[in-house]
């Protein structure tokens, strides 16, 4: 599979299984950041909800209206 976002996040919009865990873990790294400013008995939680947050992002964006920019 191509490293490239685009390519990922077109996959990951059709609903490509591999895609999407591809791009959960592209942004694992910001996932993790973010969630070490919560308490450590929480961080598990809102790094799942994340990730969750992260997939919704992809299914809502526009790629039409973003090429036409």
């Amino acid at each position: 599979m191509k490293n490239n976002l685009y390519y990922l996040l077109l996959l990951a919009k059709a609903e490509h299984q591999e895609a999407m865990s591809d791009l959960i873990q592209r942004f694992e790294p910001k996932i993790k950041k973010l969630s070490s400013t919560f308490p450590s008995e929480d961080r598990d939680d809102i790094e799942q909800e994340l990730r969750i947050q992260v997939l919704h992002a992809v299914k809502k964006f526009n790629i039409e209206e973003e090429n036409q920019k």
